[in-house]
């Protein structure tokens, strides 16, 4: 008897302990993220109870693109954390939208559509086969002349019957494939995969009695970014420059980001933070040799030249077993230029003159960056398969959830005064290496690859305005802006676009990559600026002496002053330079400064409203007979 009751509490011992291993999910959401130039940082909040003992929590849900060695787990409560563990779930999809429900269904409907149409059109032709042999078979055995007119007519009718429903159905079979094709396409603008998946993250927690837990559990996902755009606007050249600082804002992770604080940080964690080591330089003979193709290393960089001519790219985007990848993201490194994938993982994408690599990215599968070397580059990804190593547990109530009720508090107080014409507030805090602006209003940033516009800074820089024209090359007259102190503003470099007096000019490039004090900025083409560059017939001439030519080149350079306001500008020329004693350069450039060591001449001068101002230098090229020089 005592043999049966001791099994029969360890029968019951068993049952609670497997009953307390079954895990618990946990949904989280997203509240915070941190979005890094390359790789962004989302924080999730949670509240579960806990039971006494030993249980198992999972929360779900979570992006597969997550870096596993990133997971940090803050917990808040009566119990003990005992480890955290990481595992993908294949069998749920992160998005669950109406709208992709509703056409998978209707993608369903008509391809059953077209299966039906297809049959149908089988048959009509084994049928139109059969008539065919059968008026064969009928010739061939004899019949009489009415017996001839009336299967004649018979095979007529049904036969036109039969090729005008074949007809109509490769009609209708017609519109169901495009309509198919607008599916697809919307699809794929969805960012829609068959073989989504999520991540979830495990913890173990033991407690000694039923209570309550909040966590906060923050991780890193790869395929998330954001680059600098700049909007300059100058209403007149007496105005300070307003420049709008934008952040074009990405992520294609697996999970969508609905109304969370974004922190836009200009750091990138996916760059190693241990500084280089100059080892010793071994001088030896070097053995040169050829090879071909492309390597890659473990970063996940593709070696290769980089070729600047390289304008526009098509290519291919495959996983390893050479399956195409639909909605990958192909951008140009530092711009906004992107593409996305299409059904067969094609891309094309244009390359401005600054970019040199390109940026790959695909939702469970590693990032990629390549030097653009070819107008074809098809490209393979790598499926993430990096392993938990490291993963931070820490606890503190005060400090997750006191600050989320304050700023809950100040975002209704800021929705509340919102309106149109007032900025975006914007924390902007600077640390030992890296710059962030904390977003002060809730943004969505849908997971489909797509740049969305997050306002960040207004800055009213005071400028020095002057025109500049290098009318040998292009004689329109460009507004440049000269700013000092621009360092003081945090910018990076990024695509600017370009509005003078209400007109939207272009685009342009912001380099701040200068150790320079002053930052000059191309405003863009005034054609109320008119300069023309003509060369003097009189004073052109061409001499001979002895054994040398002499060639005489004069030029005259007239600006015109349209506006209703005087200008500075700035008029540069050049005269040629001789490299060898032979050649002989004689110069009048009257009132020009001029560089000896480029050959280029300087005019610097405030030129008054309608009014015109005339420049002119020439020179004189002395140089053995026989031989040629490029005087023009």
């Amino acid at each position: 008897m005592n043999r049966i009751t001791i099994l029969l509490i360890a029968l019951c011992f068993s049952i609670q302990l497997f009953a307390d291993d079954k895990p618990k999910e946990v949904k989280s959401s997203i509240k915070q993220v941190t979005v890094f130039t390359k790789g962004a940082q989302v924080s999730r909040e949670a509240k579960a109870n806990i039971p006494k003992g030993n249980s198992i929590i999972k929360f779900v849900g979570i992006s597969p693109a997550i870096d596993k060695n990133s997971i940090q787990v803050k917990a808040d409560g009566a119990f003990t954390v005992l480890s955290v563990t990481h595992q993908m779930n294949y069998f749920e999809s992160p998005i669950k939208t109406e709208e992709i429900e509703k056409l998978k269904i209707d993608q369903i409907k008509l391809q059953d559509q077209t299966d039906d149409e297809n049959t149908l059109l089988s048959v009509l032709a084994e049928e139109e086969a059969l008539i065919l042999s059968s008026k064969a078979m009928g010739i061939k055995n004899g019949v009489s002349v009415d017996q001839l007119k009336a299967a004649a007519e018979l095979y007529r009718t049904r036969l036109k019957e039969i090729r005008l429903e074949k007809l109509s159905i490769t009609r209708k079979l017609k519109s169901i494939k495009a309509s198919i094709t607008q599916i697809q396409a919307q699809l794929k603008d969805l960012n829609y995969r068959e073989r989504r998946n999520t991540s979830e993250v495990v913890l173990a927690i033991t407690s000694k009695q039923a209570t309550s837990g909040e966590f906060l559990i923050s991780y890193i996902v790869k395929n998330a970014g954001w680059t600098p755009h700049y909007d300059l606007r100058v209403k007149d050249v007496k105005s300070p420059v307003q420049l709008s600082y934008k952040a074009n804002v990405y992520q294609s992770s697996g999970e969508p980001w609905d109304k969370v604080l974004l922190t836009l940080s200009t750091g990138d964690p996916s760059q190693s933070g241990t500084k280089p080591t100059l080892n010793p330089w071994m001088l030896n003979f070097y053995n040169p040799y050829a090879y071909g193709g492309k390597s890659k290393n473990r970063a996940g960089v593709y070696s290769g030249v980089y070729n600047g001519t390289v304008r526009r790219i098509t290519g291919v985007i495959t996983d390893e077993y050479g399956e195409a990848l639909i909605g990958a993201s192909v951008q140009v490194k530092g711009s906004t230029e992107g593409a996305v994938t299409d059904l067969d993982g094609r891309y094309t994408i244009n390359v401005p003159e600054y970019g040199k690599s390109l940026i790959i990215s695909y939702t469970g599968y590693s990032t990629l960056e390549t030097a653009i070397n070819s107008n074809n580059m098809n490209m393979v990804l790598d499926e993430s398969g990096m392993m938990l190593s490291e993963v931070v547990v820490t606890g503190s109530r005060s400090k997750i959830f006191s600050k989320k009720k304050r700023r809950n508090k100040d975002d209704a107080q800021a929705d509340k005064s919102l309106a149109p014409t007032i900025p975006v507030p914007v924390q902007e805090i600077e640390k030992a290496t890296t710059v962030s602006f904390k977003i002060d209003i809730p943004y969505d940033i849908p997971t489909d690859g797509k740049q969305y516009v997050v306002q960040m800074k207004e800055h009213e820089l005071p400028a020095y305005y002057e025109y500049f024209c290098a009318p040998k090359l292009d004689t329109d007259a460009f507004l440049t802006a000269q700013i000092t102190g621009w360092e003081d503003y945090n910018l990076l470099n990024g695509e600017a676009s370009l509005f003078f007096e209400g007109t939207y000019l272009g685009k342009s490039y912001l380099d701040v990559q200068s150790v320079e004090d002053t930052l000059d900025l191309s405003l863009g083409r005034d054609k109320n600026i008119v300069i023309k560059r003509t060369k003097q017939k009189e004073n052109t001439k061409k001499k001979f002496l002895s054994n040398k030519r002499i060639d005489t080149r004069a030029w005259d350079i007239e600006i015109r002053n349209k506006k209703k306001l005087p200008i500075n500008i700035v008029i540069e020329d050049q005269i040629p330079i001789s490299v060898t004693e032979e050649i002989e350069v004689e110069k009048d450039i009257n009132d020009a400064e001029f560089d000896k060591d480029t050959g280029k001449l300087t005019w610097k001068f405030e030129l008054q409203k309608s009014s015109t101002k005339k420049l002119n230098f020439k020179y004189t090229v002395k140089y053995p007979k026989k031989k040629r020089v490029q005087l023009e």
